[in-house]
C-alpha cells in the first residue's frame, strides 16, 4: 500500500510543480535560475516551508514502502530519489514563463524527504 501511496504523491508533486501548464514555452530562461541556494532574491519562510512540507509524505511514504530495508538503502533511495524528482521539477520550470528554478527549492525538498523518512522508520 505504502507503494501506491508513493507513486500518488509523486503525482501530486508534480501536478503542484508544473502548473499552470500554460507557462511552459518550449525555450528555456537560465537567466531566472538562482544558482546559489538560500541566497534567492524571492528568499520566503513560507516558500521553504512550502517545499519542505511538500516532500516530507515524499519521503515517509518510501520509508514506510522500504521498512524490511537497512537505514543505509531507505537513507540513499530516499536522497537519490527526491533529488531526481526535485531537480527534475526545477529543470522543467526553467522552461516556463513566471517559475523561478532554484537551488534553495531543491535543497528544502531534500530536507523535506529526509524528514518524511526520518519520521518513517523506527529509531
Amino acid at each position: 500500500m505504502c507503494w501506491k501511496l508513493w507513486l500518488i504523491w509523486i503525482v501530486v508533486i508534480l501536478g503542484l510543480t508544473t502548473m499552470p501548464w500554460e507557462n511552459y514555452v518550449g525555450h528555456s530562461h537560465w537567466d531566472l535560475v538562482n544558482w546559489i541556494p538560500f541566497n534567492d532574491h524571492r528568499f520566503a519562510v513560507e516558500d521553504l516551508l512550502a517545499n519542505i512540507a511538500l516532500f516530507v509524505p515524499f519521503g515517509f511514504f518510501l520509508g514506510r514502502a522500504l521498512s524490511g530495508s537497512s537505514r543505509k538503502r531507505v537513507w540513499t533511495l530516499t536522497l537519490l530519489l527526491s533529488a531526481t524528482l526535485s531537480t527534475s521539477v526545477e529543470l522543467f520550470q526553467v522552461y516556463c514563463h513566471n517559475r523561478n528554478p532554484s537551488t534553495t527549492d531543491i535543497c528544502t525538498n531534500l530536507l523535506g524527504a529526509v524528514v518524511g523518512a526520518l519520521l518513517s522508520t523506527p529509531h
